[in-house]
Formats: C-alpha cells, structure tokens, sequence
C-alpha cells in the first residue's frame, strides 16, 4: 500500500495556536517561531512561510544550514540560528542574511569579516548559558565583553542577548528563580555600561505557562504552535490544539491460533490467538515504533493494542475486539478518531520519551497540509485523497472520505 502514512498538518490549528499564545503575553512582546528540527516534523518551510503570513516577528533554528533552507525556500523573515556561530560558518551567515547567536570573540571577528565582504551590517545575539555549572553560551564576564566588543565593529550589532532556561522544562520553581535572578543580574550590568540590545528573550514554550512574568522583549515558541505539551499536566489550562495527525490504513488481517509467534522476528505470542492488522507504518516512519511499549492506535474509533516488535515498514495491532475492522480501514496513530483521541504526550509517556520526539517522522511519511494555503501543487492531491473543504469548521477533524 503504497505511501499509506500521512502526516496530516492542520495549518489553521498553527494560526489558533500563535492567537492563543499572543494572549498570554504582553502586547510588545515578540513572538519567533521555532522551525528547528524539520518544524519539530511538520516541514519546516510550509510551516515557516505560514508563520511568516501569520505575523511572526522572526523564527529561530538551531543549524546554519537549517536558516540558508529557508532562505532559500523563500523567507524572508529574520532567521535566528540557536547554536552558537563556528568561525567557519560565518561566509554563509553573512551570505544568507541570517541572525547569528555568538559566544565567542572568534566567531565575532569571523563573522564582521565575512559580513564586510558581503556588504552587509548584521545583527548578532549573544547567548549566555544558564547553568553555572556549564552548558551552551557564555558566561556573564565573556557576554559582557562580546556586546561591548560588539559596540565597536562595523559590520555587526548586537541585537539580541538570551538563555536557554532549563528549569522551565523541568518545571522546577527555585531553579527557575536561580536562572532569573542571574540573567537579570547580568542585564543589570549590562544596562549600567549602556550595553543593553534591544531583544532580550529567555524563555521558550515550557515558560509561557510556567514563567511568563519573564517575557521581556521576545519568546521562542515551538511546541506550543504545534500543540505540544512538554511539561506533565498539573491543572493549568493549555490553550493549544495539535496541530498534525499521523494516519496509515490496514495493508492486511489474518487471524492468529494460539501459540503464534508475531512481530519482526517472531518475538511476541499470542497466548490466546486473536485477529490481527497489518498497519502500513514501521520504525523507518515513526522511529519510536523502535521501543514502542503499552502503545495503541484508533481503528473505527477504538484503540488497538499494537503486538510484537515493530517491522521496518510495518506493524501490527491487535484487533480482536473490533471484529467490524476491514481492510484499508483509516488507523489513527496520532490524533482523534471517533470520541477517542491519542496524543504525542500519551504515546510520550508509555513509551518514556519527549513527546515532541514522537512526531519526528521518516521521510517516507507524506505532508498533506490543510487548513490554509497548501503547498504549490498540492491542492490536486488534496482532492485526489478525498479530504474535507480546507475552509470548514476549524474545530472539525479532517477525515479521509
């Protein structure tokens, strides 16, 4: 059954998303939306030139080669690169016009270089770490130097100074405090020398809803347009619907006697026999099918129990108890069928992994973008799979005819 998994993304979800999230911030807040990582699997350029129609003040990426993609696909929005710059990359920052995170004088000098040679004049962030123990930036001596040194360069500016906080992702109230209280420690140093660029940003998408009081002048957001919920559910609303469903169909149904071996390697047995379905989707689609545990998915609106050990290309769901399930039947493995749903934070938590890990999907998972304008060429095909008017109700889930 050739190309029978889809992820399907709902572009108008993204819009509702990015709308409930300027809510919760103040009016002069910036919003960048996070595409790194292919848009956390829903095709970064479709979703960053959506995000660019929807109003977003820039996006952010974590590789130099991720921003020249979308500089290439068409963006023309400011492009941040998360990772610190490597002198090496600098010819393609100044090239691409993209906005470079630095923590080192090196990458600084390389890039006024390479940004003299292109004529151009860029704007630079410096990235501080936040734990003091170590990690990814600089410290607050060595950032207070780069924004100085930063001040006295022709072809660069500084405009933007950030942490990646780690205890928003934990949701750890006192390291979050701790992280806050340096960063703003460090502005205050900064500000006294008239340091101080224009975009100061420290949280991401955990932060909304745990620590928005700290929104400054800008916040990441990623999985949060995407309807992703990183931290466990602790009674606070989340505003934000999902924006993608992954979907397979049944390639074929046999029924098992007692004692049968199933799965890749025959590694499981059915004590009892059972009927079983062959779902076109293996670990080379969605690769946490790799160590899969206690996982199901939705067949005419119940969940089947997924057995044995997953196929490269295939897996198997146990569909003994939904004797009405025929071939080619719609399988939901992430998204709403009937009254039932299944979500990233579920198959996350029975399979111990982030939920935004569950929807980095193989490339032999097709996008099919509804819900907004569809990638050029797509509308035929749209059509041709049957899918419902793109401008019906937003709230309706989109399903296969």
């Amino acid at each position: 059954m050739k190309g029978a998994c889809r992820a399907v993304v709902r572009l108008d979800r993204l819009a509702e998303n990015l709308a409930a999230a300027r809510k919760l911030l103040p009016q002069r807040t910036k919003i960048y939306g996070v595409v790194k990582a292919n848009g956390y699997g829903h095709g970064a350029l479709p979703v960053a030139r959506a995000l660019e129609r929807f109003g977003v003040c820039g996006l952010a990426v974590d590789s130099v080669d991720e921003g020249v993609a979308l500089r290439d696909g068409g963006v023309r929005i400011p492009i941040l690169v998360l990772n610190p710059l490597l002198p090496e990359e600098a010819t393609l920052v100044a090239a691409h016009g993209l906005t470079a995170a630095v923590a080192s004088f090196d990458a600084v000098h390389a890039l006024d270089a390479a940004a003299g040679t292109a004529g151009r004049r860029l704007p630079v962030h410096v990235r501080v770490r936040a734990d003091r123990a170590g990690g990814l930036g600089a410290d607050h001596d060595l950032a207070e130097g780069l924004l100085q040194r930063l001040g006295r360069l022709e072809h660069l500016h500084a405009e933007g100074l950030f942490m990646q906080m780690i205890g928003t992702y934990r949701d750890d109230p006192r390291q979050i405090d701790q992280e806050l209280s340096d960063f703003r420690a460090l502005l205050a140093r900064v500000e006294g020398r008239g340091l101080r660029p224009p975009l100061v940003h420290a949280i991401t998408s955990p932060g909304l809803l745990n620590t928005s009081d700290a929104a400054f002048d800008m916040v990441r957001l990623g999985a949060v347009l995407y309807g992703i919920r990183m931290n466990p559910p602790d009674g606070r609303r989340f505003p934000f619907r999902p924006v993608m469903e992954v979907v397979s169909r049944i390639a074929f149904i046999a029924d098992m006697v007692p004692g049968g071996d199933v799965g890749y390697g025959g590694d499981a047995r059915l004590a009892t026999g059972g009927r079983l379905a062959t779902i076109s989707l293996g670990y080379a689609d969605a690769p946490f099918l790799l160590r899969f545990k206690d996982t199901a998915v939705l067949i005419r609106g119940q969940r089947a129990p997924l057995v044995g050990e997953a196929f490269m290309g295939m897996v198997l769901a146990d569909i003994s108890a939904i004797p009405e399930a025929a071939l080619s039947d719609e399988v939901v493995v992430v998204g709403a069928q009937g009254a039932d749903a299944i979500r990233v934070e579920d198959i996350g938590r029975w399979n111990g992994i982030r939920p935004s890990a569950v929807l980095m999907l193989g490339p032999r998972a097709r996008r099919v973008y509804v819900g907004g304008d569809p990638p050029v060429g797509q509308g035929e095909e749209l059509d041709r799979l049957g899918y419902a008017d793109r401008d019906s109700d937003p709230g309706r889930p989109y399903r296969h005819a």
